[in-house]
């Protein structure tokens, strides 16, 4: 009993810091409004490596949610590309970023000529950039 209240100060500590830290982060949903399915992929640019990052695909049924970012800081500058499984309408912007066309993927430095090369797969994405206000930890995306 006794060594369990010597500890109790810093489980206490350590689960007010965790919280902290939990506050701090932020999420991006995306919610699909739209009449069909839709296949998204993500990029972050990574600043403490200095290089952009894609992953992909998510796919989101008709009225669902998906919660794709987790746990960015809203320092970060993330964005997506998006295109419907039906009419094949796309979400686009205009930093262009590499993707796998052919299946499930993550792309370092898919901001890099020398990149797309590695793979026949590999091709080009405008994606929509984007940023989470100061002081907010959740933001929804909402295709339609």
């Amino acid at each position: 009993m006794k060594k369990f209240i010597r500890l109790l100060p810093r489980f206490i500590s350590l689960s007010i810091c965790f919280w902290v830290i939990s506050q701090g982060q932020s999420q991006i949903i995306f919610r699909n409004n739209h009449n069909a399915q839709v296949y998204v992929a993500m990029c972050r640019y990574v600043a403490s490596g200095g290089y952009w990052m894609t992953s992909g695909w998510y796919t989101i049924g008709t009225g669902g949610e998906r919660l794709v970012f987790d746990i960015i800081s809203p320092l970060d500058t993330i964005g997506y590309w998006a295109m419907t499984t039906i009419s094949e309408e796309k979400f686009e912007g205009k930093k262009n970023l590499i993707v796998n066309d052919d299946s499930k993927f993550v792309v370092k430095y898919a901001d890099k000529p020398q990149t797309a090369g590695q793979n026949p797969n590999y091709s080009w994405r405008k994606f929509i950039l984007l940023r989470l206000p100061p002081g907010t930890t959740k933001g929804t995306i909402s295709l339609k």
